[in-house]
């Protein structure tokens, strides 16, 4: 729980009521893999500074979903851009949820490890391989996205597919961003 922005309890005394339950299992099912409210029900994580500004959890999640479930990029390929953005932040609560996203989506203990280093992981197919390094570079530069990278990502993932890539990168920095400001750390047993 972030000691900058403790969970609030899903009472009353919250904007967001029941609209929170109702959100995380649409955005992400009836089973989510990762921990996101603590024993007392109230929300964690991302979930947590989201509570303080109930009248944007709605579109967050809604911005989110179109961005994660946007047709022609894969769930592999979806963990390997945010895998991407944890080589360059520190964002722990994002980090323990997409490690197990991107092992359900197929890769190994091994290829997170070096994905989550900066290192391109080894056995991925070339259409996942130029993910991975450009949206290493979006998440790595401050200017233009380097000329040889996206000479790369254009002719193997096209125009289209290169922009899906860098909306996935955009909302994860975007995530990251809040996150880094309440100090989020990932959940410990019995949260």
């Amino acid at each position: 729980m972030s000691h900058r922005y403790p969970a609030i309890p899903l009472d009353g005394s919250s904007g967001l009521g029941s609209q929170f339950e109702s959100e995380v299992k649409k955005h992400h099912g009836n089973n989510p893999n990762f921990q996101y409210k603590d024993k007392d029900g109230a929300p964690i994580g991302p979930f947590a500074m989201l509570s303080y500004t109930p009248e944007l959890f709605g579109p967050m999640m809604a911005h989110g979903d179109a961005i994660l479930n946007q047709s022609g990029l894969s769930l592999l390929s979806r963990e390997l851009a945010i895998l991407a953005v944890l080589a360059v932040y520190e964002i722990p609560f994002v980090l323990y949820a997409h490690t197990r996203i991107a092992l359900k989506a197929g890769l190994s203990d091994a290829q997170i490890a070096l994905a989550i280093k900066g290192e391109t992981p080894e056995g991925l197919e070339e259409g996942d391989r130029v993910v991975y390094v450009t949206a290493l570079g979006l998440a790595k530069g401050s200017g233009p996205l380097d000329e040889e990278v996206w000479r790369t990502a254009e002719a193997t993932l096209g125009k289209v597919g290169t922009a899906r890539v860098a909306q996935v990168v955009g909302l994860y920095l975007y995530v990251g961003t809040f996150m880094r400001l309440g100090d989020v750390p990932a959940p410990t047993e019995g949260t």
